[in-house]
């Protein structure tokens, strides 16, 4: 018998082999889909064949194992992140396609790759004839190629939903290496044994798991337990405060892995409710919650419950998807986005299997009537959502601890005083309007804070925000002229109105990245929260030139552009807002770039 294979030491970059190199893992497959490419110690021996089991899936992506042969040498391979990206003499099985090169060559081949499960068998053969055979669970799936070369690899990868392989040893009874002696019949009596056999444990092992998992839900539905988090979560999520409370790590540097589920199921009408307790002004998308029929004693948490696929439904923003896919766009009288500190989010499973969501105690209707009887409350800590809190109405602190957490809704961005209210004192000195010193990474304040420039503007495109030094109060003119311009990028200045204080504001490449209280003209068009609200609007800024003259009135937002007044945003608000104008463009074009601008004083 021929000696068991091994995966070769070198791999990719987020592989880790264990079990004398019998066994490979993708590191943080919540989080990467790529990056898990292993190959074999030594070429393939002909007419043997090279088997890996599925240990472990994940729920996070699609797409799952591949598998295939190289001409490749493992020991001078620069590893690409796929093996879809394998050139120069590799053949690949992937789903049920056989790709050449990267290259399609068989599009139904076989049996779904992706369809396989854990404790699933796949292999791969070449014959000595030259002929390539992938096998699924002991059975040949028929010849995918000919012509390959001897010497070639075994390729395995990791991809997607794909987390952990190990290579077993190869049975010797299939059809493609049958004893020369073997009749039709006796060929075919043998694989159908192996298949049923196959089936048969397959069957065993998924009715333990779920009796398993039907038990543990089924005790903890009957439970009178309080409803807490669960002890898993997601991989950032740390839990206080007896498990009430869950809050996401690192929240400006990660903006996901944020899943937190209750410690049992939901009973119907029982109300589930959080508080939003802390935001971070950085991401765009903020919370989402819902039900989902998982266990989280057994889930492999996803980066984000709306990469699940199944038993799932969640309201994210105004809408609500179940499975991963909008089901309705437009839901109730609030977007989740919204959102401030101290917002409450409620959802009750009622016992006739429709789901409702309150928000701040407003029965927002019924959003599904289509909820499993067993299902578990999910909040996702995502985007700008950092920290939630469990309110139970049984509590007698219930209405106090509703009401404590307001006062922190005036969150930074909304620090100063209101133009509009009757205590602002018209006569008090009004501060010149300037730049203020914090600003983008590739920009420079200078003249006092009256000019601003990108110092490396034939190197750096972008990274050149500033904002002015305090907020513009209501009918002030914002103005501001091009000094100066470089013939090399697309796209020039942009200007507009934010939020975000320069004193907390964590600064993007360009202001149009930022998805809260920010409003932009860019080109001809204007943009709130990074989203297009207006194709068509006044001149195009990307064909001013220099000494061009922009201007913001605000808070009630018009654009003066060379003296012509065209209404620009949304009266409507009430917040003050902080100006902001960008140097900034995209690569490559003909368009001047400008660098330099100056804050002037306008002519009245």
């Amino acid at each position: 018998m021929a000696a068991l294979h091994r995966f070769h030491n070198r791999t990719g970059a987020l592989v880790s082999l264990s079990n004398d190199n019998r066994t490979a893992q993708r590191n943080h497959p919540t989080q990467e889909f790529n990056n898990g490419v292993v190959l074999s110690s030594v070429p393939l021996t002909d007419e043997q064949v090279l088997e890996v089991k599925i240990d472990k899936k994940v729920n996070s992506w699609s797409g799952s194992i591949e598998i295939g042969v190289t001409t490749c040498d493992p020991d001078n391979l620069n590893f690409p992140i796929s093996a879809t990206g394998f050139r120069d003499g590799t053949w690949v099985m992937s789903g049920s396609s056989v790709l050449k090169d990267g290259h399609s060559m068989i599009e139904e081949y076989g049996c779904d790759l992706d369809q396989l499960s854990e404790g699933d068998v796949v292999g791969v053969m070449r014959s000595s004839n030259g002929e390539l055979h992938f096998f699924v669970n002991g059975i040949d799936q028929g010849t995918a190629a000919t012509d390959i070369p001897a010497g070639v690899y075994a390729v395995i990868d990791m991809y997607g939903k794909c987390a952990q392989v190990s290579i077993i040893e190869s049975t010797d009874n299939r059809v493609s290496v049958a004893a020369p002696n073997s009749t039709p019949s006796e060929v075919a009596h043998q694989l159908a044994n192996e298949f049923l056999a196959q089936l048969s444990s397959q069957i065993v092992n998924d009715l333990t798991r779920t009796t398993e998992a039907l038990t543990l839900a089924g005790d903890a539905l009957h439970s009178n337990e309080r409803l807490t988090f669960h002890e898993r979560c997601g991989s950032l999520v740390k839990l206080s405060n007896g498990r009430r409370t869950g809050e996401r790590r690192r929240p400006l540097d990660e903006f996901n892995n944020g899943v937190v589920m209750t410690n049992r199921p939901l009973k119907d009408d029982e109300l589930f409710e959080i508080r939003l307790d802390r935001l971070v002004d950085k991401w765009s998308g903020s919370i989402e919650v819902g039900i989902t029929t998982h266990n989280p004693s057994a889930i492999d948490f996803p980066a984000t419950m709306t990469n699940m696929r199944s038993g799932t439904i969640m309201m994210s923003g105004c809408g609500i998807l179940t499975n991963g896919k909008g089901t309705r766009r437009e839901y109730g009288q609030y977007n989740l986005d919204a959102l401030a500190e101290g917002d409450r989010i409620g959802l009750i499973r009622k016992s006739n299997g429709s789901l409702h969501y309150f928000i701040n105690g407003v029965d927002q209707g019924m959003a599904s009537n289509t909820c499993p009887p067993t299902v578990w409350g999910v909040v996702d800590l995502y985007g700008m959502a950092v920290k939630v809190t469990i309110l139970d109405r049984n509590d007698p602190n219930y209405h106090h601890m509703v009401n404590s957490r307001r006062p922190e809704r005036q969150r930074v961005p909304r620090q100063f005083t209101d133009p509009f209210d009757e205590d602002n004192s018209a006569d008090d000195e009004v501060e010149r309007l300037c730049f203020h010193t914090r600003c983008g990474t590739h920009a420079s304040v200078v003249n006092s804070g009256r000019t601003a420039h990108r110092p490396n503007a034939l190197d750096d495109f972008n990274n050149g925000v500033v904002l002015t030094n305090r907020h513009v109060r209501p009918n002030e003119i914002f103005e501001v002229c091009i000094d100066k311009m470089v013939d090399k990028w697309a796209g020039s200045i942009e200007i507009g109105l934010t939020l975000h204080s320069p004193e907390n504001l964590e600064f993007p490449s360009t202001m149009t990245n930022i998805r809260s209280g920010t409003w932009m003209m860019t080109g001809n068009g204007v943009m709130y929260n990074g989203t297009t609200v207006m194709d068509d609007y006044g001149q195009n800024l990307d064909r001013l030139k220099h000494d061009c003259i922009l201007y913001v009135i605000g808070p009630v937002i018009d654009l003066v552009l060379k003296g012509r007044r065209q209404a620009l945003f949304p009266a409507a608000t009430r917040r003050l807002l902080m100006a902001a104008a960008c140097c900034t463009s995209q690569r490559h074009g003909e368009f001047n770039d400008a660098i330099v601008m100056s804050n002037r004083s306008p002519e009245r």
